[in-house]
């Protein structure tokens, strides 16, 4: 079962990186960082997760780790453990941009 609330660390082919936190439940993931909102869903199938993610700048302070871009979605699969976990994928707007993102279980869910 992967239902909880995880830290995660993410870098992207731009060397850049950052951290926030993220819900993965009934497959919904909702999180954010520091200036983004992240909301997407999850499924799981033989063993690997496949994830979208949408990436949405809140507070137009920060950044994102691809650079000067509000909004994008994100394509990710990675193989869930119990504890921890790596998702690798890209922007689906521009698939040149990579994403490598360490999930880390920080809470289980009530």
């Amino acid at each position: 079962m992967i239902e909880a609330l995880y830290g995660v660390e993410f870098a992207s082919n731009m060397n850049d990186a950052g951290y926030g936190v993220a819900v993965l439940e009934t497959g919904r993931i909702l999180g954010g960082d520091s200036s983004f909102i992240f909301v997407g869903s999850y499924s799981i199938e033989n063993g690997v997760i496949t994830a979208q993610v949408k990436c949405t700048n809140d507070r137009k302070i920060l950044q994102s780790i691809f650079g000067n871009i509000d909004e994008f979605t994100l394509s990710l699969t990675g193989k869930p453990e119990h504890k921890e976990f790596i998702l690798q994928g890209h922007m689906v707007e521009n698939p040149a941009m990579k994403i490598g993102i360490k999930l880390t279980r920080r809470a289980e869910l009530p």
